[in-house]
C-alpha cells in the first residue's frame, strides 16, 4: 500500500507537467499573436501618417499652383500699370514653375473621371490664363491698350474658374484622404482591440500557469514527502531484516561453535577412551602373539596411533585445546608453526608476551579469523611469506594477517566469498572493525580489531 501513494503522486505530477507544457505552448502562441498585432497596429499607424502626409503634400501643390498663378498675374498687372520691368521677375519665375507643379498635380489626381475632367479643365484654363498674361505683357510692350484691357478681363474670368476647379480638386482629395484616414483609424482601433484581447488572454494564461506551477510544486513536495516516508519505511524494514539476519547468523555461529565443542568433547571423552583402551589392549596382546603375527600386530598399533593422532587433530580443529588451556597467543603461535611445517611457508609471528584480557568468545573469534586467513593464504593465494600479528592498541586488540600471494579485488567479490563474510560477521558480533586490503598480484592484508571490553558484548550475545 505504501508504494501506491508515490505512484499516484507521480501520475498527478505528469498530468500537471503536461498541462503546464500545454499552457506554455498556448502562451507562446499568444505572445506571437500579440507581437503580430503590435506590428499590424504600427503598420496601420504608419499608413495613416503617410496618408496624412500625402494629403498635405497634394493640397500644398494645389495651393502652390494657385499662388504661382496669382504671383504671375500680380507681376503682369504691376508691369502693365507701371511699365516697370522689375515687376516681370515674379511673372517670369511663376512661368518657370507652373509646368513643373502641373505635372506633379497630374500624378496626384486619381483615376476618377471627375478628377480627370477637372484636371483637363484646369490644364486648359492654366494654358489660357498664361496665354492671356503673355499677350497682355507683350501688347503692353507694343503700346496696344485695347487688347490689353480685353485680356485682363478674360484673365480674371479664367482665374476665377481656376480657383473653383482647384477648390473642387482639393475637396475631392480631402474627401479621399479623410476616407483613407478613417479606414486607417478603424484598422488601428481593431488592432488595439485585438491587442487588448491578446494581452488579457496572456494575463489570464500567466495566472493559469502560475496556478499550474504552484500545483506542480505542491505535488512535488507531497511526492517528496511520500518518497521520504516510503524510504524511511523501507530503511526501517531493511534494518529490521538485517538485524534479524545478523541475529540469525550470530545464533548459527554460536550454535556451530557449541556443536563443535560438543563433538570435540564427545570425541575426546568417548572416542578417545575407546581408542586408548584399544591401544592398551593391543599393546598387552603383543607379548603372547606368535612371531608370524608380530608384523600384523605392529601395523595394528600404528593404525591405532594414527587414529588417536587424527582424533587429536579433529578435536584441535573443532575446539583448539591450546586456546582453552594456554590462551590466544599460544594458540596463534602453534597455528603459525603448523602452517610453516605443512608446506614450508615462511611465517613470521609478531605476538605479544602477555595474554590480552579477552572473553573466551572474543578469543575464539580472533582465532577463527586467523585460521581462515592462513588457510586462504596457503590454499588459494599461493603465498610464500605470511606475517601474523597481534597487538593491543587504543583499547582494542588488533589481529593482522598479511601474505605475498596472488591477491584479489575485494570490490569484485561475489556472494560466494563465504570465508570473508564469516570473518566480517565474527567481528561485527563484538562491535569490532574489519578490513581487507588486496590487489591482484600484490598480496592481501586482513585486519580485525575487537574492543577490550568485548566481554560485555560477548555476554550480551550469549544472553540473546
Amino acid at each position: 500500500m505504501g508504494s501506491t501513494k508515490p505512484m499516484a503522486g507521480e501520475r498527478q505530477l505528469r498530468v500537471t507537467h503536461r498541462a503546464r507544457a500545454a499552457l506554455l505552448a498556448v502562451g507562446c502562441a499568444l505572445v506571437v499573436a500579440l507581437v503580430g498585432a503590435s506590428f499590424w497596429q504600427a503598420a496601420a499607424g504608419l499608413q495613416a501618417l503617410e496618408t496624412m502626409q500625402l494629403q498635405a503634400a497634394r493640397t500644398a501643390r494645389l495651393d502652390s499652383m494657385l499662388i504661382q498663378l496669382v504671383d504671375a498675374e500680380s507681376g503682369a498687372r504691376g508691369y502693365l500699370l507701371s511699365r516697370n520691368h522689375d515687376y516681370l521677375a515674379p511673372y517670369l519665375n511663376s512661368l518657370a514653375t507652373v509646368e513643373y507643379t502641373l505635372d506633379e498635380i497630374r500624378q496626384d489626381v486619381g483615376p476618377d473621371p471627375r478628377d480627370q475632367d477637372a484636371l483637363a479643365r484646369l490644364t486648359g484654363l492654366i494654358t489660357l490664363k498664361l496665354r492671356v498674361l503673355a499677350d497682355a505683357v507683350g501688347g503692353a510692350g507694343a503700346g496696344e491698350e485695347a487688347p490689353r484691357r480685353a485680356g485682363v478681363s478674360d484673365g480674371v474670368r479664367y482665374m476665377d474658374t481656376i480657383r473653383t476647379t482647384l477648390a473642387g480638386l482639393k475637396s475631392r482629395m480631402a474627401a479621399e484622404g479623410q476616407a483613407l484616414l478613417e479606414e486607417s483609424t478603424r484598422h488601428i482601433g481593431h488592432t488595439r482591440a485585438v491587442a487588448a484581447v491578446l494581452a488579457l488572454s496572456a494575463l489570464l494564461l500567466l495566472g493559469l500557469l502560475h496556478a499550474a506551477l504552484r500545483r506542480e510544486l505542491r505535488l512535488r513536495a507531497q511526492l517528496a514527502g511520500l518518497l521520504r516516508d516510503e524510504n524511511a519505511r523501507l530503511e526501517a524494514l531493511v534494518q529490521a531484516r538485517t538485524a534479524d539476519l545478523s541475529a540469525l547468523a550470530s545464533y548459527l555461529t554460536r550454535s556451530q561453535e557449541r556443536e563443535r565443542e560438543r563433538i570435540a568433547r564427545e570425541l575426546h571423552d568417548e572416542l578417545g577412551a575407546l581408542l586408548t583402551a584399544a591401544r592398551m589392549d593391543a599393546a598387552a596382546l603383543g607379548g603372547d602373539m606368535a612371531p608370524a603375527h608380530q608384523a600384523r600386530h605392529a601395523r595394528l598399533l600404528r593404525t591405532l596411533d594414527g587414529g588417536i593422532t587424527l582424533k587429536r587433530r579433529i578435536i584441535g580443529d573443532l575446539r583448539p585445546p591450546l586456546l582453552q588451556e594456554l590462551g590466544l597467543v599460544a594458540a596463534l603461535r602453534v597455528l603459525a608453526e603448523e602452517l610453516a611445517d605443512s608446506d614450508g611457508t615462511a611465517v613470521s609471528a609478531e605476538l605479544p608476551d602477555d595474554e590480552p584480557a579477552l572473553a573466551p568468545e572474543c578469543a575464539l573469534a580472533l582465532f577463527r579469523i586467523a585460521q581462515e586467513a592462513l588457510t586462504n593464504a596457503r590454499r588459494h593465494a599461493g603465498a610464500r611469506r605470511v606475517r601474523l600479528g597481534l597487538r593491543v592498541e587504543r583499547g582494542a586488540v588488533r589481529l593482522e594477517v598479511e601474505d605475498d600471494g596472488a591477491g584479489f579485488d575485494p570490490a569484485a567479490c561475489g556472494p560466494g566469498r563465504h570465508g570473508l563474510a564469516g570473518m566480517r560477521h565474527r567481528v561485527q558480533m563484538f562491535a569490532g572493525r574489519f578490513s581487507v586490503d588486496s590487489r591482484a598480484g600484490a598480496g592481501t592484508r586482513i585486519a580485525a580489531a575487537l574492543p577490550l571490553d568485548a566481554a560485555r558484548g560477548a555476554e550480551l550475545a550469549l544472553a540473546a
